[in-house]
């Protein structure tokens, strides 16, 4: 039987063209092409003097194609670019090092936000940037940071006082010891050396004093700190705790990723309004619906949807629970059968009696506020009612109590959108759009955990992360023959 020759010594005749180690419809070659388009102006200064830098566009594209390809340590990066045709072709034969690599990566965050943009233009114009409906949500993202490097902050406090009296003790006792330095050191050490004990402290003393440095003043005593990201937090996921970081997208109905940031805090409550003014930014127009889950249903959100003339569609609670009252006590009366009238600012109950304002208090958490009316009958009403039964099991003398915030309206308006058919199609289709982008980010980019620590760093990598998504959505609908690049100059 034959074979084929084999020999891994042999030679070219001619030199071997670069072109042809990768295959015509393969998607680099798209990668590339649209990359060619972009304007990357914003994100190096050629040099005027010293050796010339790498070209701007080919450390892009390396870097795109790595994170398209799951590879996002730089160091994998540089291998790939001895061992792999594609990264290779990509490169132009070029060899940046890992660490070039990791500072392009970590370049500005306004340059990352401009080539961000330049990518949602390119989208728009074929087509794919469509801001009818927006999904908003949110994913927790492992921070770069050991859950053992976290303390409480009074913790930490109580540890640089232990260390200080360490080192002291330490000094103390070196001082006692210089009668009897020359017989230790001899002619050979000044006997000026720290000792390693003494070292070892010094260097936990100045850790911790720079930790406590960057934590603002008035913070909760009992928020847990991390010393090697102290921009991380301990986030719930499911039954555990993690170092993480919440990181926030806004998905159009073609999965294009218009909106990408990142937060330390733990909740979604305040990422609604800064991502609808973020797409307004970038695409320069609202959007004409959002739906975003639970997480974003505070009443500052609601109200801020409705001056923006933006189409919420933001529940209370879970899909399954719209409509539904999750009221501890059902069999009796429920706040909607008690009737506010807004010109005498009262509510009236199914008794027909009137509940006046009495109590006006701020219910302040972490991460929000509210003024809260606490609406009562006079005194003795209640008790006296034949209908007491039915409406409260309290035993006091004042009786039922009503409470009311300054965004109860709009919480109203939003209740009767959500359970009319309409407005639960359009919200049922929040988890099919930007659930799946998540799933497909860590998935495929093999994003589950953040490189970079501090919360400028990650908000880039997020960035580098969802533009890579929206290219990829491009480069497949360019495949597919849905979309081409040749109708874009």
């Amino acid at each position: 039987m034959a074979f084929r020759t084999y020999d891994q010594n042999q030679t070219f005749l001619l030199p071997p063209c670069l072109d042809e180690w990768v295959k015509e419809d393969h998607p680099a070659r798209i990668l590339s092409e649209i990359v060619d388009r972009l304007d990357l102006s914003c994100l190096r200064v050629a040099k005027e003097t010293g050796r010339p830098s790498y070209h701007p566009k080919m450390l892009l594209k390396v870097l795109l194609w790595a994170y398209a390809s799951g590879v996002r340590a730089s160091r994998k990066i540089e291998e790939k670019l001895y061992s792999d045709v594609v990264f290779m072709w990509l490169a132009g034969m070029e060899k940046p090092n890992f660490r070039t690599i990791c500072l392009f990566r970590r370049s500005n965050l306004t340059s990352i936000n401009k080539l961000f943009a330049e990518v949602l233009m390119l989208a728009k114009e074929l087509g794919l940037l469509r801001l009818g409906l927006v999904a908003l949500d949110g994913t927790k993202v492992s921070a770069n940071a050991g859950i053992g490097s976290f303390k409480r902050i009074k913790e930490w406090r109580k540890e640089l006082k232990e260390v200080e009296k360490k080192v002291r003790r330490i000094l103390e006792e070196v001082e006692v010891l210089d009668t009897v330095d020359d017989r230790r050191y001899g002619n050979k050490y000044s006997g000026d050396e720290l000792p390693k004990e003494l070292e070892k402290f010094e260097g936990r003393k100045k850790k911790i004093e720079n930790l406590l440095s960057e934590i603002e003043e008035g913070e909760d005593e009992n928020i847990r700190v991390s010393m090697t990201d102290p921009e991380a937090r301990l986030m719930h996921r499911k039954t555990s705790y993690l170092p993480a970081y919440n990181a926030q997208a806004a998905v159009t109905e073609d999965q294009i990723i218009v909106y990408a940031d990142v937060t330390a805090e733990p909740v979604d409550v305040n990422q609604l309004l800064p991502a609808l003014d973020g797409i307004k930014e970038l695409c320069g127009s609202m959007p004409e619906k959002v739906a975003a889950d639970t997480g974003y249903a505070g009443g500052r959100n609601l109200r801020g949807t409705e001056k923006r003339r933006v189409d919420g569609y933001i529940p209370e609670s879970g899909e399954r629970n719209i409509g539904k009252s999750k009221r501890r006590n059902p069999e009796l009366y429920g706040k909607e059968d008690f009737k506010y009238d807004g010109r005498k600012d009262c509510y009236v109950c199914p008794a027909g009696k009137m509940l006046l304002p009495k109590v006006k208090s701020r219910i302040k958490t972490r991460y929000s506020e509210r003024e809260v009316m606490i609406y009562r009958a006079e005194p003795g009403v209640c008790s006296s009612c034949e209908q007491k039964v039915r409406c409260t099991t309290t035993r006091n003398k004042v009786g039922r109590a009503v409470s009311r915030d300054q965004y109860e309206n709009v919480r109203a308006r939003m209740r009767q959108k959500l359970e009319t058919r309409v407005g639960r199609e359009i919200y049922g289709k929040r988890k099919c759009l930007v659930e799946p982008v998540f799933g497909q980010i860590k998935l495929i980019e093999k994003f589950v955990q953040f490189l970079l620590r501090g919360l400028e760093r990650v908000k880039i990598e997020w960035k580098w992360a969802a533009i890579v998504h929206n290219l990829l959505k491009i480069i497949r609908k360019v495949q597919a023959g849905k979309v081409k690049l040749l109708d874009v100059e």
